[in-house]
């Protein structure tokens, strides 16, 4: 989804290096740390075009590139402000990721979210992932600076590339740093070639 609607992009756009400040992931990132090629998802679990990008180009980038220790993949939690339950998404998503659930509340927030976007019940297409105990833990892990700490981190960063759009993929190797967003995210086989043409350098 657009961010700034009178903003134009390019597919892929050299960055600058970001200095980012500490931030501690947990649950939400994937593969090798060591990895050169570092892939963060900047999304928003109300956006059609990431549950698009969630469901049909993630799965591959996992697995040619993240389950074969080539890349390692951060989700950073992007809610859009045009979107009335997108943080509340992030938060109860973030939550779980404390609780090692953060896959199976991301696959069923994006699974569900013509009816949460519409309804609002959020809290109910999460705990369908949990049990009982681990629901009565989310009203405290909620006010937690683990959760909410994480979302403003990820929120600032994504400003400081910037991130135009939702998913964007911003990607660091060696040294390199640029985004990949708008339709280009929809056609693996350029998103593909993009990073074997790096892994060869």
């Amino acid at each position: 989804m657009k961010l700034y609607p009178a903003a134009l992009t390019a597919l892929m756009a050299l960055l600058p290096a970001v200095a980012a400040a500490p931030d501690a992931i947990q649950g939400n990132a994937f593969g090798n740390p060591a990895a050169l090629l570092v892939l963060e998802v900047f999304s928003d679990f109300q956006c059609p075009s990431c549950k698009r990008f969630h469901d049909e180009e993630l799965p591959l980038i996992v697995k040619d590139y993240v389950n074969t220790g080539k890349a390692y993949l951060i989700y950073r939690y992007f809610p859009l402000p045009q979107h009335q339950y997108g943080r509340k998404a992030a938060e109860l998503a973030c939550a779980c990721a404390q609780i090692g659930k953060y896959e199976q509340a991301a696959d069923a927030l994006f699974a569900n979210q013509a009816m949460w976007s519409q309804t609002g019940r959020v809290d109910e297409t999460v705990a369908t992932v949990l049990t009982p105990a681990e629901q009565k833990k989310l009203p405290a892990l909620l006010k937690d600076p683990k959760v909410q700490s994480p979302i403003d981190h990820d929120l600032a960063e994504g400003r400081a590339l910037p991130v135009m759009y939702t998913p964007t993929l911003a990607v660091s190797y060696k040294g390199k740093h640029f985004n990949l967003s708008g339709e280009g995210l929809n056609h693996y086989d350029w998103v593909k070639a993009t990073f074997d043409d790096l892994l060869k350098q």
